[in-house]
């Protein structure tokens, strides 16, 4: 969406934030790269994953517990 400045009916919503970043592409600061849905890191944040995909993200975070010991997944 950044590099197209048509507004759709879907993108209503968007604020301002979304706008920056558009001048920031148009300029050349910025540089948008597509990220593919296998290395959205953040999902293990926002949604149910798979057991075997989420082990993968979990462990990439470097998560341990305050005692040191490893951390279980339930």
């Amino acid at each position: 969406m950044s590099p197209n400045p048509v507004q759709h009916q879907r993108t209503k919503h968007i604020e301002i934030d979304l706008h920056f970043i558009r001048e920031c592409v148009a300029t050349g600061a910025v540089h948008v790269l597509h990220v593919p849905t296998s290395s959205q890191f953040t999902d293990i944040f926002t949604k149910g994953l798979p057991s075997m995909i989420f082990t993968e993200f979990w462990s990439s975070l470097n998560i341990r517990s305050l005692d040191n010991q490893t951390v279980g997944i339930c």
